[in-house]
C-alpha cells in the first residue's frame, strides 16, 4: 500500500515479472480508508512510521488494532531517536531535524523506543518482541550511499545536483548516525491483547 504513483508503478512491475499477481496485492491509497472491522491476521507496517508524527501515534495504533482479528500481529519497523535525559526537552528540534523535515521528510518524527512500546500498550496491545536494527541499517544506508554515487550522473539527469548531493549528504549523516548510537532502529512484534495464552511460539525461529 502507497501514496506515491511512481512507488505503486515499479512495485507491480516486480510483481508482474516475478509471476506473483495472484499471491500479492498492491494497491494506490491511504491506509487510513481501510475500515474496521478486523479482518487481517497480521499487519506490517517498514518505514513508514516515521511519518505519522508523535501527536498521531495513538489515531494510528488505534486504526491498526481495529483492523486486527483478536490475537492479531503486528510488526512495527521504525527508526528511533536516543530518549534525552529530560523527555521535556525531546521534541524540541535540533538544526539537523530541520534540515530534514525541509528538504527530507516533511513533516517527519522520530520517538523514542520506550514510547513506542507505552504507547501500544496503551492502544490494548502486547509487546511480544523488539530486536534492534541499527547495524543492519548503518549497512543499508552505507550501500545506498555507494549506489547512488556510482550513479549519481543518472541521477542528476533525473532531479537535479543539487538534490543529489542533499540526499547523498542525507546518506551520509544519517549512516554515522546509525553508527554512533545517535539513532536506532527497531522491530516491534505486538499482539492485539487478548485474555488467556498467545498462541505463539515460545522461542524465536520456531
Amino acid at each position: 500500500m502507497t501514496l506515491s504513483q511512481q512507488q505503486y508503478d515499479a512495485a507491480q512491475e516486480r510483481v508482474r515479472n516475478r509471476g506473483l499477481e495472484r499471491l500479492v496485492t498492491i494497491e494506490l491509497r491511504d491506509f487510513r480508508t481501510i475500515a474496521p472491522p478486523a479482518a487481517y491476521s497480521k499487519i506490517v507496517q517498514v518505514g513508514m512510521f516515521e511519518h505519522v508524527g508523535i501527536d498521531n501515534h495513538d489515531g494510528f495504533f488505534g486504526h491498526v488494532h481495529g483492523l486486527l482479528k483478536s490475537g492479531g500481529l503486528y510488526l512495527h519497523q521504525a527508526s528511533t531517536r536516543r530518549a534525552s535525559r529530560d523527555l521535556a526537552d525531546f521534541r524540541k528540534r535540533t538544526g539537523y531535524m530541520k534540515v530534514l523535515n525541509r528538504y527530507i521528510f516533511p513533516g517527519g518524527e522520530l520517538d523514542y523506543l520506550g514510547l513506542t512500546v507505552t504507547n501500544l500498550e496503551r492502544n490494548a496491545f502486547e509487546i511480544r518482541d523488539v530486536e534492534t536494527m541499527r547495524e543492519h541499517y548503518y549497512l543499508s544506508l552505507k550501500h545506498w550511499s555507494e549506489a547512488l554515487y556510482l550513479r549519481r550522473d543518472e541521477a542528476i539527469e533525473q532531479v537535479g545536483p543539487e538534490r543529489v548531493r542533499l540526499w547523498l549528504l542525507y546518506f551520509a549523516l544519517s549512516g554515522m548516525g546509525f553508527w554512533r548510537g545517535a539513532i536506532y532502529d527497531f522491530q516491534t512484534l505486538a499482539q492485539k491483547r487478548q485474555t488467556g495464552l498467545s498462541g505463539l511460539p515460545l522461542e524465536r525461529g520456531i
